[in-house]
């Protein structure tokens, strides 16, 4: 009986002409968003593989230099582009790509796309997570909005009821057809941006990008499906399809404009974050605090580099001085990190009532575009600086502090910077993407179980109205 009532209700949506003109114009969406994703992804990593592989050569070809100006001139560490950006960029076009491996201080990303863009990146970006997250549940709207309340007006319900048919079947049934009208158009799309993602992705990554695909997938079959209960569960509530299509476009409007921007205030309200300006004042003076104690403890003085540091203790001191700061930097960018996925934890809690709160940061932690995957490279540019730091302090220990009043004179020769390795980094796989995106998948699942208990509940009124 559920399928005889999916092929009879799918039949209807061919006929009418819906599943052909709504769904057309996602799928060239579709398509046109993985066009744009594939070029741009291609384009950005032939851009950063020279970018790196030019400013390790300029570091390379330095010449016999003082170690200490060699590592003020640092190098650049470039975020790669994640094989699965081009389905869903996340947060790369606001939250730049590039670090400088600078002497002495922690840098923050620089040079985001976003500042390039025009007034239209406000509108986002024409994705193929965007695409799903927003026309996703469009489309479910106007292909079921009149699923229950259509068949009502026709008087069409109360005969299918008066034949003993049981409500639940019926809502399983249209919830079928509505299911294999969304896998007619989007599992041919599915297949063919597999293919695009295993060929976009370097060969050792390729496995671990078909399995962040496949829970790409499952993110939004759970969101999509949410979606397909509501839309029944308001149709059957209401009288008639104006009404039904009235309120399914409210929560639409809710669900992808609204919830966004109250949620990201309240997450702001419950967990504020510092502004640059005090973030930078409260780092500048527990640097200074920790800086005079291991001067103190070391020289007998907080004036640094003055003249009761002999010029034979300056690379120690330099040594000392940066290794006492590693501590300080990460107890401040630590605890600005944790304040901003806190405050995505608040926005994912959020997904109860609105799902795209949840699918938003499930989906960017497939695709490895998320502030937990972005953290993780920024942790590893900042470990590579001080590799570079600890290399350059070493030396000049060994090498200019017994020149003595000649440390200056000292010149390193380019052996020395060919034993700073260049600079590489592998996103963290499948796995700990799951283990750290775990809530957004189980906020889905509880929200899915909602959506189906309320089209239920809804449904099982119809035999008593």
């Amino acid at each position: 009986m559920i399928w005889l009532i999916a092929f009879k209700d799918l039949r209807e949506r061919l006929r009418d002409g819906r599943l052909y003109w709504a769904g057309g114009m996602v799928m060239l969406l579709l398509f046109t968003a993985l066009a744009v994703g594939y070029g741009h992804q291609k384009e950005a990593r032939a851009e950063q593989a020279a970018a790196q592989n030019s400013d390790y050569q300029d570091w390379l070809r330095q010449g016999a230099r003082h170690p200490h100006d060699a590592a003020h001139q640092g190098m650049h560490a470039f975020k790669p582009d994640a094989a699965l950006a081009l389905l869903d960029p996340g947060i790369n076009p606001y939250i730049g790509s590039t670090v400088w491996l600078q002497a002495h201080r922690q840098s923050e990303v620089k040079f985001r796309p976003a500042q390039d863009a025009t007034g239209l990146q406000r509108f986002g970006d024409l994705s193929v997570g965007w695409i799903l997250q927003v026309l996703g549940p469009l489309l479910v709207v106007v292909l079921g909005f009149n699923a229950f309340a259509g068949e009502r007006e026709q008087g069409i319900l109360r005969q299918t009821l008066s034949l003993g048919v049981p409500p639940l079947r019926l809502l399983w049934g249209k919830a079928a057809a509505l299911g294999m009208g969304l896998a007619a158009l989007l599992l041919p799309a599915a297949l063919i941006a597999a293919a695009v993602v295993a060929l976009s992705a370097a060969s050792g990554e390729r496995g671990d990008a078909l399995l962040r695909f496949a829970g790409l997938a499952l993110g939004y079959a759970l969101y999509l499906a949410i979606f397909v209960f509501v839309t029944l569960g308001v149709s059957a509530a209401s009288r008639t399809s104006r009404v039904a299509i009235t309120v399914l476009l409210a929560l639409w409007i809710a669900n992808t404009v609204v919830a966004p921007r109250v949620m990201s205030e309240l997450s702001r309200a419950v967990f504020p974050s510092p502004t640059r300006l005090e973030f930078n004042q409260a780092l500048d003076a527990d640097r200074k605090a920790t800086s005079d104690k291991v001067w103190m403890q070391a020289f007998g003085t907080t004036e640094r580099w003055s003249r009761d540091v002999p010029l034979n203790k300056w690379g120690i001191a330099l040594k000392l001085d940066d290794q006492s700061s590693y501590a300080v930097y990460d107890r401040h960018f630590g605890r600005l990190w944790d304040t901003w996925e806190n405050q995505q934890a608040v926005q994912e809690a959020g997904g109860l009532l609105m799902p795209l709160l949840a699918i938003r940061t499930f989906s960017t932690a497939m695709a490895g575009t998320d502030f937990v995957h972005h953290r993780d490279f920024t942790t590893a540019a900042e470990r590579h600086r001080r590799v570079i730091q600890d290399i350059v302090s070493q030396d000049l220990m060994a090498h200019a502090d017994p020149l003595g009043h000649q440390h200056f004179a000292y010149q390193a020769s380019p052996s020395l910077w060919a034993r700073v390795p260049a600079f590489e980094y592998h996103a963290p796989s499948v796995g700990w993407a799951l283990a750290r995106s775990g809530a957004s998948l189980a906020v889905l699942c509880v929200s899915l179980l909602l959506a189906v208990a309320f089209a239920w509940a809804a449904v099982a009124r119809q035999r008593a109205l």
